[in-house]
């Protein structure tokens, strides 16, 4: 019997919460990796698809994992870069009704150009743009601004540029040439109101990862930081930028902090010497237990079911 289906039988109220690695650089025992980042979230009985990472990873690792993707009710993309958009038709085809948020130009076509190398194509592939294309806009949500989609559970929308030491992370253009960079300002990350505090989920953070938390924070009104996951892209950081990113992880006093994807593995034992043991390397079927979210609050939750939802919204 799929983890799917045991999960369905049981009482929803209390199925823990969770966030799952489905796609990253590097594997758990039995499953596969590839340079790409997607996440499976449990919010009780609830399920909701951060990103669809690269090639058929997905696909592969779900099957595995007993993880059915059409059980996702929404899905989230943080940004428009292919390694975490490739499988977006494959989704579709298993989920037709889902609906997508997504930040303003995700469809863009991208380009990393780096000096002295030959520029690389990272534009959504062409299924993904049709997808773009064509979904209805009734379930097309483009958001401009931080977005509940139950109670304790929120995208950030666009995220403020505001530290001197963040930059993309990259040489990051909008054309081959080299000539429009690109700020990525489609890219977003989620978090979550958990008992132990914040819990923050990035796809690339391409925002920063300061520039991140500090706009959560002020958005959730929670200072309290509890665990960081995802890729924060910070391969090619200067000295500046990450001596100064340490100070603001330390700053915080996290439970744990979990690293993967486009991080870079210098920049993930920086963090491990720095940090010490709350740092552990992120890999395909990490599990990150998430604690009690809210189950009622006021205010208006895009996923709420009211008198059939399991999140306790209604």
């Amino acid at each position: 019997m799929s983890n799917a289906t045991t999960e369905k039988q049981s009482d929803c109220s209390q199925q823990p919460s969770s966030i799952t690695l489905l796609v990253d650089n590097k594997a758990g025992e039995g499953l596969e990796c590839v340079h790409g980042f997607a996440a499976w979230i449990k919010i009780r009985d609830r399920r909701i698809l951060f990103d669809t990472g690269q090639k058929d990873v997905i696909l592969k690792n779900s099957e595995r994992l007993g993880i059915n993707l059409a059980d996702a009710e929404v899905l989230v993309l943080s940004h428009g870069h292919d390694d975490h958009t490739d499988n977006l038709a494959d989704f579709y085809a298993i989920n037709p009704k889902a609906p997508m948020y997504c930040g303003r130009n995700i469809d863009a076509d991208r380009f990393c150009c780096r000096p002295g190398e030959q520029a690389l194509n990272w534009s959504p592939p062409p299924s993904a743009k049709k997808i773009f294309e064509t979904l209805p806009p009734e379930q097309k949500h483009v958001l401009d601004k931080p977005h509940y989609l139950l109670p304790g559970v929120a995208i950030t929308g666009p995220v403020p540029r505001l530290t001197t030491f963040e930059d993309v992370g990259d040489a990051l253009f909008l054309d081959f040439e080299g000539s429009k960079p690109d700020p990525v300002s489609d890219d977003m990350s989620m978090w979550f109101e958990t008992d132990k505090g914040l819990v923050i989920l990035l796809g690339c953070c391409h925002s920063g990862i300061v520039n991140t938390v500090n706009y959560i924070r002020k958005v959730s009104g929670i200072e309290k930081i509890s665990g960081i996951v995802g890729g924060m892209h910070l391969i090619r950081a200067s000295k500046e930028r990450m001596d100064k990113t340490l100070e603001a992880m330390k700053s915080w006093n996290m439970d744990f902090l979990i690293p993967c994807h486009c991080t870079g593995d210098n920049a993930m034992q920086q963090m491990k010497d720095y940090l010490g043991d709350i740092v552990t390397f992120g890999h395909t079927g990490t599990v990150i237990a998430l604690g009690e979210l809210p189950r009622k609050q006021e205010g208006d939750y895009s996923m709420c079911r009211r008198q059939t939802c399991g999140c306790g919204c209604a």
